[in-house]
């Protein structure tokens, strides 16, 4: 029995499948490798991209904040305006 390439009726021998078997394994790892960089490159992008949503969020809670007190404010000031008419109007 031949252990070498292929025997005689041309069927692969043992050692010639496990290292194809080795050859895949070896590929499989490398393409992991990549996927895990790609991965964690994203990872970071991501982390990147949710800071940014979250600074936005809170820029745009304070100006939410801010513009109801203004618009607080200046209905305070309408409804004295308003009560002011309407006293100067029924003293008429």
């Amino acid at each position: 029995m031949e252990n070498k390439k292929e025997n005689k009726n041309g069927k692969i021998t043992l050692e010639k499948l496990a290292g194809m078997v080795a050859s895949g394994f070896g590929q499989t790892d490398k393409r992991f490798d990549s996927l895990d960089t790609e991965f964690y490159d994203v990872k970071s992008r991501l982390g990147k991209v949710e800071y940014q949503v979250d600074e936005v969020h809170d820029i745009l809670k304070r100006f939410e904040e801010n513009d109801i007190l203004n618009l607080q404010k200046r209905v305070q000031i309408l409804e004295k305006a308003v009560r002011a008419l309407a006293t100067s109007s029924t003293s008429k």
